[in-house]
């Protein structure tokens, strides 16, 4: 039986378009934008064999890897309101998120992680100057991704 993640419902230990949204209304380009994040981190956490593999020592395996980049990305859509919105000046990569999810790991792969996924940051946010898609611009928009099944696994 393929176990059930408690926060989103959807399965865990995969990176899927389906986690990023409940209903059709929430198939948002923002909610786009997260999914693409969410597989930016992962992409860098698996190019760091290093850090794959203290993580695996302190009990992270690659599923509750992949649901953290799903949580992570999730977590930073309020962030990134407030900056559209222009209650806060810059989005901020936090370490609290990172430690609530992984009480276990200890300050040196808390500090590892939050370097990775402040370089998926980086690298996502120099994606979007150039796509088409507009994700953050047009961020209420339907993303007709969620329905494209060649987007799925």
């Amino acid at each position: 039986m393929v176990p059930k993640d408690n926060k989103d419902g959807a399965v865990s230990g995969r990176i899927t378009p389906d986690r990023f949204y409940s209903n059709n209304k929430e198939k948002t380009k923002l909610n786009w934008f997260l999914f693409e994040f969410a597989l930016e981190i992962e992409r860098f956490i698996v190019k760091e064999k290093r850090l794959m593999a203290q993580l695996r020592r302190a009990g992270v395996d690659d599923g509750c890897m992949k649901d953290f980049c799903v949580h992570y990305a999730k977590h930073m859509k309020s962030e990134i309101l407030d900056q559209l919105a222009g209650r806060i000046t810059n989005v901020k990569l936090g370490y609290q998120e990172i430690e609530r999810f992984f009480p276990q790991i200890g300050d040196r792969l808390v500090d590892r992680l939050l370097t990775v996924v402040g370089k998926a940051w980086e690298s996502q946010t120099e994606l979007c100057v150039v796509c088409p898609t507009r994700c953050i611009s047009e961020r209420d928009k339907r993303a007709s991704m969620f329905d494209d099944p060649d987007y799925w696994e």
